[in-house]
């Protein structure tokens, strides 16, 4: 490319450069979301430059170049002004000459980014952003996660994400904390997973983030096989119908494992006791505040049929309702409809006693809600999750279980 070259005074280029990287940068990343998406810049989403941009940007900066053609900023700049002014051509020479020239400056590099999402160079693009990133993560990795997500969604860029999720740069962490959250769909997501499993790198939050998700958007089996691929083998030879039932392993708050939501109402362990099976039991302890909800769960996934709920309490409870132990359908959103089983109340002071209460899932209800909750008065009726009502006291319970009666049941 031949660039004529008479004079001008740099301090007013520099000027100029670093106000319209300010200006600019942040849309950049933004419509470059767009690009990725539907293969072409969004029109109008990103001006080629500002409206101030002097008439004669294009001869100072020519005359910069002549004294130094070299100067990638000086570069860069113009071959925006030429996008302006509609020369493609030479604006494409000028842009690839100062992406090879950029020093690690983040702003000049999301620039010369966007300009190649704009023109359909997606390579070139996360190419650019990866060099920004590894010059300046802290800067910049939040205008750049959208547009990998988008790449990474895309699906024409699997071998770069796969490469990048092998390399295990300082930055992956935050970057698929992001794409996991945000991707739709999972699947691309779910394979750049795969590719850090085989190579030994991925950690637990990245599953339990994956796992999560998976569970958010109702894709039960496929959160269940990550989940229990991830379990140690011990644990894993003794998964059941419930995991954990007997309280032996401490409650991990993920998967398929007991949650317990922080409240201030309840305490959740795994204590020892008195009369436990094992070493440990479920130990609920109510501090006289405010109901805040049901304090532990699990999510199931039993197939249609007819079941029992079984299982051991012992209760040293002030409260008029007390607490039961229900179990829900679970729509495709995670969200708890029908009520499938209730349990009797546990209140007032009793020694270890053993409850087993039989239920049904039927066809339409793939994934259910195990959940310890406030006894509700009213027959068929959930637990009230809001109420002005205060527990004192201790629950425990232990072997709790779920066993098939007809695997046959209600196909309705």
């Amino acid at each position: 490319m031949t660039l004529p070259l008479p004079a001008v005074p740099r301090s007013g280029v520099v000027a100029l450069a670093i106000a319209f990287a300010v200006f600019v940068a942040w849309r950049v990343l933004v419509a470059g979301v767009g690009a990725i998406a539907e293969r072409g810049f969004p029109a109008g989403a990103l001006n080629a430059g500002p409206a101030h941009v002097a008439s004669n940007t294009e001869s100072s900066l020519r005359a910069r170049l002549a004294k130094n053609p070299g100067d990638a900023l000086a570069l860069l700049l113009l071959a925006l002004e030429l996008e302006r002014r509609g020369n493609r051509d030479e604006a494409g020479a000028a842009m690839r000459t100062a992406a090879r020239l950029a020093p690690a400056d983040p702003q000049a590099l999301l620039l010369i980014a966007g300009y190649f999402l704009r023109t359909g160079d997606e390579d070139a693009a996360l190419s650019t952003l990866r060099r920004a990133l590894d010059s300046a993560p802290a800067e910049v990795s939040t205008k750049i996660w959208p547009v990998f997500t988008a790449a990474l969604v895309s699906g024409r860029h699997q071998q770069y994400f796969d490469a990048m999720a092998r390399e295990n740069a300082p930055w992956w962490a935050e970057f698929f904390r992001h794409a996991c959250a945000r991707a739709v769909p999972t699947n691309a997501v779910q394979t750049v997973f795969a590719v850090r499993v085989t190579a030994g790198l991925a950690t637990v939050d990245e599953r339990q983030c994956l796992v999560d998700r998976l569970q958010r958007n109702g894709q039960w089996t496929n959160a269940y096989v990550l989940w229990l691929n991830g379990l140690p083998p011990e644990q894993r030879r003794r998964v059941g119908y419930v995991f954990n039932g007997d309280f032996e392993a401490p409650l991990s708050n993920s998967g398929f494992d007991w949650r317990t939501p922080s409240q201030e109402s309840a305490i959740v362990s795994v204590d020892p006791g008195d009369g436990v099976t094992g070493k440990r039991g479920l130990n609920v302890a109510f501090t006289s505040q405010r109901y805040g909800g049901p304090p532990v769960q699990q999510t199931l996934l039993l197939e249609p049929g007819t079941y029992q709920l079984e299982g051991k309490a012992k209760s040293g409870l002030e409260a008029w309702l007390g607490m039961q132990w229900g179990v829900y359908c679970l729509d495709t959103l995670g969200r708890a409809t029908r009520q499938l089983l209730r349990s009797d109340p546990f209140t007032g002071t009793t020694r270890w006693r053993e409850f087993r209460h039989p239920f049904a899932v039927p066809a339409d209800c793939p994934a259910q809600l195990l959940r310890l909750e406030l006894a509700s008065p009213k027959q068929g009726a959930a637990g009230p999750t809001d109420v002005a009502i205060r527990l004192k006291g201790k629950l425990w319970f232990d072997d709790i279980r779920v066993r098939i009666v007809d695997e046959r049941g209600p196909r309705r």
